[in-house]
């Protein structure tokens, strides 16, 4: 994969972490904040703390810094795996959301 087509699949992760947090904004009812400055993508959950995400292009990396801690996600078969777990990146996302806020959120 090229530099250009890997930022071309973090933008589009991004763009859907965006739609999938303003969907729980309406769904749960949840205070959250987005910020997007380039590949960086800032989510503030108020007292509930901060998720970041941003990519590492030297690595060909997604990154997620949450309250539980650091992850880094490579892209394989079409979708974002941990580099640890192997666990895909929506799945984990999710899991790690729902700790990080107390409540259970839905699949995105």
């Amino acid at each position: 994969m090229t530099d250009t087509e890997f930022q071309a699949v973090v933008d589009a992760t991004l763009v859907q972490v965006e739609e999938y947090i303003e969907s729980l904004v309406d769904t749960l009812d949840l205070d959250a904040d987005s910020m997007r400055s380039g590949n960086v993508l800032t989510l503030d959950f108020e007292d509930k703390g901060k998720m970041i995400l941003n990519s590492q292009v030297a690595n060909h990396e997604l990154w997620l810094a949450a309250k539980s801690g650091g992850f880094h996600y490579q892209y394989a078969n079409g979708e974002w795996l941990d580099t640890r777990s192997k666990t895909p990146f929506k799945t984990h996302f999710v899991e790690l959301l729902s700790g990080q806020l107390g409540q259970n959120c839905p699949n995105f």
